[in-house]
């Protein structure tokens, strides 16, 4: 059953048809903001959204099938770290059932697996944009992903042939970035923090400090603002598949042979340099000449 599901997440990632929708206007709620094109029209309600929506992206509401049958398992991908630079590594990965600890995920959230990639750090370590992008939405709400800020990526601007959004959360304070602002890639965005996790269950009244990258895409730039901001039409991407190259569904990725699942991980040095030169894409951490 889970092989079947796995192509047909990949069948659906490559058919991506463009989906109607509207950009977020500049709203604040409860727990985000979002920004968007002027004149948008106001987002639709969560009971606008398509079931296998809901059940694939909202984390309390999770369905294992629709999360599947929207790339939401596990690809095989693992991190190739540079041999001739120091990078901060990950420890708990896409899909994952446990944290970098080896402990069990709370069920309670996207059935027990992991929605990204998780990335131990001092607290107050910069994070760096993994492309070029814009602002699109931020977050501060009392949830499991404290502080958090959500860019999307145009196709040229990261070599997909989709656009692209990716989330960093848990951050120490929230980032003084507008709204529609355009950051470059490698440039400093936030700072590593464990809002959202002290006092948890699982860590405890010191909390874990790590960065949590999150990967959508999806074949417009429509997404669905709100509390959380989901692409329309959208599909979960394992955040290694953005270093990798593509593709970016799923489902193919898990049909690559194993040797091609080792993602080298382009960087920008703590020099300045980006490796290897040309990228448009390098891990969320600055990394240091061995």
């Amino acid at each position: 059953m889970r092989t079947r599901l796995a192509v047909l997440a990949g069948a659906i990632g490559v058919a991506l048809a463009l989906a109607g929708g509207v950009h977020a206007q500049g709203k604040k709620g409860m727990a985000g903001e979002d920004a968007g094109a002027a004149g948008a029209a106001s987002e639709p309600a969560d009971g606008e959204l398509a079931p296998d929506m809901i059940g694939a992206f909202f984390p309390q509401r999770a369905d294992v099938e629709a999360m599947r049958r929207r790339g939401f398992f596990a690809t095989g991908l693992r991190p190739l770290y540079p041999a001739d630079a120091k990078c901060l590594e990950a420890n708990s990965f896409f899909a994952d059932s446990t944290r970098g600890d080896g402990s069990a995920r709370s069920t309670r959230f996207y059935a027990g697996y992991h929605g990204g990639l998780d990335i131990p750090a001092p607290e107050g370590t910069p994070i760096v944009a993994v492309a070029d992008g814009t602002v699109v939405h931020k977050g501060e709400g009392g949830g499991i992903g404290g502080i958090g800020i959500v860019l999307r990526h145009a196709p040229e601007e990261t070599g997909f042939p989709a656009w692209v959004y990716t989330e960093y959360k848990h951050l120490r304070e929230m980032p003084d970035l507008d709204l529609g602002r355009q950051v470059k890639m490698g440039e400093v965005i936030a700072r590593v923090g464990k809002t959202g996790t002290v006092g948890s269950r699982a860590y405890g009244a010191a909390g874990h400090a790590h960065l949590h990258l999150t990967a959508w895409y999806g074949a417009s730039d429509k997404y669905r603002p709100g509390r959380m901001l989901i692409p329309l039409d959208g599909y979960w991407m394992d955040p290694l598949a953005l270093f990798r190259g593509p593709p970016a569904a799923s489902g193919e990725i898990e049909k690559l042979p194993e040797h091609a699942k080792k993602a080298p991980l382009p960087y920008k040095g703590a020099d300045g340099r980006v490796v290897p030169e040309g990228a448009r894409v390098v891990w969320p951490f600055v990394c240091e000449k061995r």
